[in-house]
């Protein structure tokens, strides 16, 4: 009880710290635009929140869903300002500066102005994330805050999601520690607080997972296509995790425990038709499908060019000399699958553990050093649950295939640890997850072995006999 009281009070001051620096900022730059903005956001991700949880976990979680949104408020603001004054024009790593320009350039085109736009060689871009900025940009301005701030309720939201996902397999104690490590998570904060997709990305992964154990659990046919809904959505996000996603749905419904034969069946012919469906008639075929393991080569050798964490391994010389080579060529498709098996522990290793803490060369560098620790302790407890929980793992497949496909996909596409660090982020908060009931067990046994615990379980009686309580 003594631990409780004082982890609501550092939650009802952190709750204010955020709020007061994040309406101090606001206010002295004269936004009062920003200021409404944020307001607005904090509830919007508390009314989504509201309807993801359970009525007997509001209460609980709904403060820390606010803290998590006004700490993500509160670095949006703190960093644009920052960065406004470093001369960076508010943004930090060059995507976001690009989802700004084109959604500016859009809404200015919208509203019967001229701008450029080369179709071509930007339409790449375009997808569900430019588009609600765009949006955004077309009713208020160019105001890329005002995205940041919606990205910040996202991340709020994720934070209800990562509750209920870990209290739905497991128990309310591992649904708490699950939604204050998501909370907290240095680079999730970091990136629902810039001008990226990842927010919604995350928010639309947790949508389809959380309704995918909904239907695991009542089996109601509708969630089906329910579960499907979002990846309309999340094609133009991130296309492996389109495709991913459209896999772990019928997976995770063949493995739906004690569910009748005849509804298996039913729902198993449901979900593959619609999976067949997305696949088929969704941009995915006009992009070229699934790409081969030779692109995939030539993907992860472009992307470590010239970057100063590079881990991939150039593509091999042409076999003679002055000979061309198209990307993702190879001498012969047996000679590529050997290239990739070769290549797959070494990839493992950087996507699970990179960036190394032996590696760190800058201060930039070591600053990624305490996400690492924790990051390492998930994967481990991780391991544990599953093997602690290898009796109920039909409850666990969506997590399971998608995380672990996922981190396959990084594996063979990745080739520098930069842009490894944050793809990573499209599954930290679901590994953490499967490692909230391991942490929970960790702080229970620590909470155990504290003093004050101990007096706090010695109970006096009304006629002055004392006892322990358990």
């Amino acid at each position: 009880m003594h631990r409780q009281k004082w982890g609501t009070r550092l939650l009802a001051a952190g709750t204010g710290l955020c709020s007061g620096i994040s309406a101090g900022f606001l206010i002295t730059e004269g936004d009062l635009l920003g200021l409404v903005a944020a307001g607005s956001c904090v509830a919007a991700a508390l009314g989504l929140s509201y309807a993801v949880l359970s009525p007997a976990s509001r209460r609980q979680v709904l403060p820390l869903v606010t803290f998590a949104t006004l700490l993500r408020v509160m670095a949006a603001v703190v960093l644009y300002d920052g960065l406004l004054a470093a001369g960076r024009g508010g943004f930090v790593t060059g995507d976001d500066a690009g989802y700004f320009d084109l959604s500016s350039r859009l809404a200015q085109i919208l509203h019967g102005g001229t701008a450029a736009f080369d179709y071509k060689g930007e339409s790449y871009l375009l997808g569900t994330f430019v588009y609600l900025e765009t949006a955004v940009f077309y009713i208020f301005g160019p105001k890329v805050l005002l995205v940041e701030l919606l990205n910040a309720a996202m991340g709020g939201l994720l934070v209800a999601f990562a509750f209920e996902i870990a209290r739905r397999l497991f128990e309310a104690t591992a649904g708490v520690v699950a939604a204050v490590l998501v909370a907290i998570y240095p680079s999730l904060v970091l990136w629902s607080a810039l001008n990226l997709k990842d927010s919604l990305t995350l928010a639309l992964i947790a949508l389809v997972l959380w309704t995918v154990l909904l239907f695991q659990e009542k089996r109601a046919m509708w969630l089906i296509p329910a579960a499907f809904a979002p990846l309309v959505l999340m094609e133009s996000l991130r296309n492996y995790i389109f495709v991913g996603l459209i896999l772990v749905i019928p997976a995770a419904i063949a493995f739906t425990p004690r569910l009748r034969l005849k509804d298996r069946a039913i729902a198993g012919f449901l979900a593959v038709g619609l999976a067949v469906l997305l696949l088929v008639t969704g941009p995915t075929g006009t992009r070229g499908g699934i790409p081969s393991l030779a692109e995939l080569e030539a993907e992860r050798a472009a992307m470590g060019v010239g970057a100063n964490t590079s881990f991939a391994e150039p593509l091999p010389t042409p076999p003679t000399a002055g000979s061309q080579r198209t990307p993702g060529e190879s001498a012969g498709s047996d000679e590529v699958v050997v290239r990739t098996f070769r290549y797959l522990p070494r990839a493992a290793a950087y996507v699970l553990f990179a960036p190394f803490p032996w590696s760190a060369r800058r201060t930039l560098d070591l600053a990624v050093l305490p996400e690492m620790l924790i990051w390492y302790l998930a994967l481990g407890g991780a391991l544990f649950v599953l093997v602690w929980h290898r009796r109920t793992w039909g409850a666990l497949v969506p997590l399971i295939f998608f995380v672990g496909g996922t981190l396959l996909v990084l594996a063979l596409a990745e080739g520098n640890v930069g842009t490894l660090f944050r793809h990573r982020a499209m599954v930290i908060p679901f590994v953490l997850i499967l490692a909230s009931p391991a942490f929970a067990l960790l702080f229970s046994r620590s909470a155990a072995r504290s003093p004050d615990v101990a007096r706090a379980r010695v109970w006096t009686a009304g006629d002055g006999r004392t006892g322990r309580i358990g």
